[in-house]
């Protein structure tokens, strides 16, 4: 059957809309898929919508795969850089030079450990403010009609619900 662009179709269902109520007829569908590609691109679609969901759960799935593994691979270097460490104590040594690398002991860098945070004069504390507007009151207080400056009540876009079967 040879494709029909969505305005033909639209003009083709309003044509059949007029002989026939969209929802209640069984005929207007029946005369839609007669006479339109549009029950088969609706099955295209649902396929590959269905094939592109199984794809990113696939995906996400790997992600996972490759962040835990990422992490085991980080730590075990951790690992392996602790044992360089207790070699070189254990040798009574600072550096060792070797032909893949030189490693090295290395003082840690000094850093702050709060102990009692409570206890910290406040003009060394810092305060953090999050002003954000609160989007439920708005929505209930936008439907119950009260106007509030800077806001208004939307609605986004349709979507598709779909049940496989």
């Amino acid at each position: 059957m040879k494709r029909i662009d969505l305005p033909t179709i639209r003009a083709i269902a309003d044509m059949i809309a007029d002989t026939d109520d969209r929802d209640a007829e069984p005929g207007f569908l029946d005369t839609l898929e007669g006479e339109t590609d549009a029950m088969e691109v609706a099955d295209y679609l649902i396929d590959q919508a269905l094939s592109d969901d199984a794809l990113a759960d696939a995906l996400k799935a790997q992600e996972k795969a490759m962040k835990d593994r990422r992490e085991r691979i980080e730590w075990r270097a951790a690992q392996k850089r602790k044992a360089m460490l207790d070699l070189l104590r254990a040798a009574g040594i600072k550096k060792l030079e070797r032909p893949r690398a030189t490693i090295s002991q290395r003082a840690g860098s000094e850093r702050v450990e709060i102990t009692d945070e409570a206890s910290v004069p406040s003009q060394l504390c810092t305060t953090k403010t999050v002003t954000s507007p609160d989007k439920n009151a708005i929505k209930a207080r936008l439907k119950e009609g009260e106007e509030i400056p800077g806001c208004i009540l939307t609605r986004g876009e349709d979507g598709i619900t779909m049940r496989v079967a």
